[in-house]
């Protein structure tokens, strides 16, 4: 089936959602005058996109320890491009 411009595809299917959630998610429905299936699927939406950045955050983090994590504290402040110099003026 193709999509018609401006319709994504959906598919019916069944899920079983905790009860207080399927409240929550009813209330809203009524309150913007919105299906239960678009809430549930605009939350669902959501959810998976937090998801894919929390996913791709920590494998952001873990390739910066992989490509620093030899590096001693000294060595980490020149790649920072802090110079850590005696004050000569003091003396």
């Amino acid at each position: 089936m193709k999509p018609r411009p401006g319709k994504s595809l959906s598919r019916r299917t069944t899920l079983t959602l905790p009860a207080e959630s399927l409240a929550r998610a009813e209330r809203i429905a009524r309150q913007k005058h919105l299906s239960l299936s678009a809430v549930v699927g605009e939350a669902l939406e959501r959810g998976l996109l937090q998801e894919d950045h929390s996913r791709r955050a920590t494998e952001i983090i873990d390739s910066y320890r992989k490509a620093f994590g030899g590096f001693t504290d000294e060595e980490l402040m020149l790649l920072d491009g802090v110079v850590m110099e005696p004050n000569t003026a003091l003396q």
